[in-house]
């Protein structure tokens, strides 16, 4: 298991193997007020959001999953949010080969198909009205160094959720692009 803790709002942070049928990303907080009215969890890959989960408090009290590509939104897939102002959650993404298996405080919330390959997966980002206490990985070989501070492709997130970021762009050789 690997484990970041405390992580920055808004923050993403490298996944560093690839995710596969069996791998789970557990995230550990609790909502909060400020000028934000929602939070998202999102599963990042260049310039593409493969999974987002937004939960929303104002008007229609829901949980959005989506995917974009390319800056261009799919049609999204709404549940009922389970959460509060203040709640404290544990969310849990369980990968399948077909879906995303996601769970809120061992409630299962959702199945979101798979739009975009999750081997394409390279980062978590977190935005909005939120605490994070922990994020932590399981089900991954864990066959490279977690806490290196090697780049791997992703320093164009470092700015993630704020109006200055910029999502990464790789040169048609990288890897990921085999997704695309």
């Amino acid at each position: 298991m690997h484990v970041i803790n405390s992580p920055d709002v808004p923050s993403a942070h490298a996944i560093r193997e690839q995710l596969r049928a069996g791998t789970e990303i557990h995230v550990n907080g609790h909502v909060t007020h400020h000028h934000h009215k929602d939070f998202s969890v999102e599963l990042l890959s260049g310039p593409h959001i493969v999974l987002h989960v937004n939960f929303r408090f104002e008007h229609d009290h829901i949980v959005a999953m989506n995917t974009s590509t390319n800056g261009s939104w799919g049609p999204e897939i709404r549940h009922h949010n389970p959460l509060k102002h203040h709640d404290k959650f544990h969310l849990k993404i369980h990968v399948h080969d077909g879906y995303y298996h996601i769970t809120v405080n061992g409630e299962h919330l959702a199945d979101f198909p798979h739009r975009i390959p999750y081997q394409s997966v390279q980062a978590i980002g977190l935005k909005g009205a939120v605490h994070v206490d922990e994020i932590s990985f399981t089900g991954f070989d864990f066959g490279v160094d977690w806490n290196s501070q090697h780049d791997f492709g992703h320093t164009g997130y470092g700015a993630y959720g704020t109006e200055t970021y910029v999502a990464p762009v790789f040169q048609e050789t990288h890897s990921y692009n085999a997704y695309f």
